[in-house]
């Protein structure tokens, strides 16, 4: 393996969070070309050259999707969307924004309430149509209607003004001081349609955008497939990708063994030793900041005093958990939500370990010897298995955790914000500032353990309006030490999403944000 390998290794395990067999995994991953083409995806790719097909199956998928952004709600949308439409900005596997329709961006004011966004010359949607500034200021608008019922509305009402700078700029200006604004123009709802474009009932005359692919067919939860745009800027290599959906896992996993499929989404951990064993097909783990973590309410006792809440997060067996619940595939956590993949993932927070010791000093000072702890399989493949390991772990420091599995149907109205000890589980956001306002704030609808700090909010407001990087990494990072120390977030840990696919198709690299949400995937990937 070349030193530049290694040193990427290095640069993806901050603080050692990346596990022995993860890095293992990566490693051999990165051995050799054939191994792992994705990993040298330029060079390969130019190798391989153009054409082809590939059947990629898909885990998720409703029989409400619709090509429409406003209505983006399921992986499926996702990549469908990513695929035909481009969105202003994208995300880079460094977690940091990178050119899309939008070339290039600035603050244009001192505080960062008003941004210029340079907007890519020479693009047309697919129907020939020239794209502009006045496309973009329409596709934001049409999510903050009055009626829009847009899953990105919460994030882009923060937006009071858009105008247009000529047919190729656009400012943006937020109600307050916002950093991160290129950053959570990143989200798959928030790509450019045409002006105008307001009815996607019917998905293939409507959806015509500036991406790699065209729609050429979609039923819902069924199938739908896309084809090479020949005219698009981003020159892409596939002509031709096919997206069945197969949402059972084993049945998808079943399919990718007998050649079915080329591409499987979303593999489940306890087949991976199957795949493992064959020649053919390769394992792409994303390490993402999706998550499992513990609930512990502050505003409702047992979970009400710190030493109890302090003592739980002294049992929890962090490493245990990546390498027997997530089968080696993701990261420890540290009593956060941000992922150590996270550039604002307070590195100088000292890593709370396994101790049962404190934990049982902790225990007599809060005067508790057992707990209720209400768990599913809903939050993800794996959940469960991560709180059975802590209930375990917990007796060393005189603590009986009692599991009591909630109904599946009912978990997020009847014990999600309602019991004081539950499991949550969160998907991947863009930053960590958004994670951390929506799952913390004191005011915030999903504050799901009810800790109120109003430092805490205050560092969130600040760092915002704070331009220099480095000032900004010290106000998330004592925002971070705030809840480490104090708040009611026991991290489980972080989990990778999975896919596989044959050795024969390339261009896709591990992404920190995974597959359906990196807008450039499908425009680089490729079939030998």
């Amino acid at each position: 393996m070349s030193r530049s390998a290694i040193d990427r290794l290095k640069r993806d395990a901050p603080g050692g969070h990346l596990s022995r067999r993860g890095f293992l995994h990566r490693a051999s991953a990165a051995a050799g070309l054939a191994a792992a083409p994705g990993l040298w995806s330029g060079m390969a790719s130019a190798a391989a050259g153009k054409g082809g097909s590939v059947r990629l199956g898909l885990n998720e998928s409703q029989t409400t999707d619709s090509m429409d952004p406003t209505r983006y709600l399921t992986n499926g949308d996702y990549i469908r969307g990513f695929a035909v439409f481009n969105p202003l900005v994208a995300i880079d596997r460094n977690q940091e924004p990178v050119p899309a329709l939008a070339t290039s961006w600035e603050p244009v004011s001192a505080n960062g309430d008003e941004w210029r966004f340079e907007l890519r010359r020479g693009v047309t949607f697919h129907d020939g149509k020239d794209f502009s500034s006045a496309d973009v200021i329409y596709s934001l608008q049409r999510h903050l209607r009055p009626d829009s019922e847009s899953p990105g509305k919460p994030l882009l009402d923060q937006v009071v003004e858009m105008k247009a700078d000529g047919r190729h700029a656009v400012h943006l200006r937020t109600a307050a001081p916002n950093a991160e604004l290129p950053m959570l123009l990143t989200q798959p709802q928030f790509v450019i349609t045409p002006e105008g474009v307001d009815d996607f009932s019917d998905p293939v005359a409507s959806a015509k955008g500036t991406g790699a692919y065209r729609l050429r067919s979609l039923q819902p939860a069924v199938n739908s497939s896309l084809e090479r745009s020949g005219d698009s800027w981003q020159d892409p290599h596939l002509d031709h990708i096919e997206l069945p959906v197969i949402i059972d896992g084993t049945a998808r996993t079943n399919a990718l063994i007998a050649g079915e499929i080329d591409f499987a989404q979303g593999i489940d951990r306890k087949v991976l030793d199957l795949l493992a064993g064959h020649p053919n097909i390769r394992v792409v783990a994303h390490d993402t900041s999706a998550h499992f973590n513990l609930v512990m309410m502050v505003d409702r006792g047992p979970t009400d005093d710190l030493d109890l809440r302090t003592a739980i997060k002294y049992l929890i067996p962090r490493e245990q958990i990546v390498q027997n619940a997530f089968k080696g595939y993701g990261m420890i956590g540290n009593d956060t939500q941000v992922s150590p993949r996270d550039p604002f993932y307070c590195k100088d927070l000292p890593q709370r370990p396994y101790d049962p010791d404190k934990a049982r000093f902790h225990l007599r000072k809060a005067g508790v010897s057992e707990i209720e702890l209400f768990a599913s399989t809903v939050p993800g493949d794996g959940a469960m298995e991560a709180c059975l390991l802590l209930a375990e772990a917990a007796k060393a420091g005189g603590l009986d955790i009692r599991v009591v599995v909630a109904p599946g149907d009912s978990y997020w109205s009847a014990v999600w914000m309602q019991k004081p000890f539950h499991l949550s589980g969160w998907s991947p956001r863009p930053t960590a500032d958004l994670m951390l306002t929506i799952a913390n704030k004191s005011d915030a609808a999903w504050n799901e353990t009810q800790w109120k700090n109003a430092r805490f909010d205050e560092l969130l407001e600040m760092a915002r309006g704070e331009l220099d990087r480095d000032r900004r990494y010290e106000m998330y990072c004592e925002a971070q030490t705030l809840l480490h120390e104090d708040g009611g977030v026991g991290m489980l840990g972080f989990y990778n999403y999975i896919d596989a696919a044959y050795e024969h198709i390339g261009g896709f690299d591990p992404h920190p944000a995974g597959i359906p949400r990196n807008a450039f995937w499908l425009s680089e990937m490729w079939r030998a």
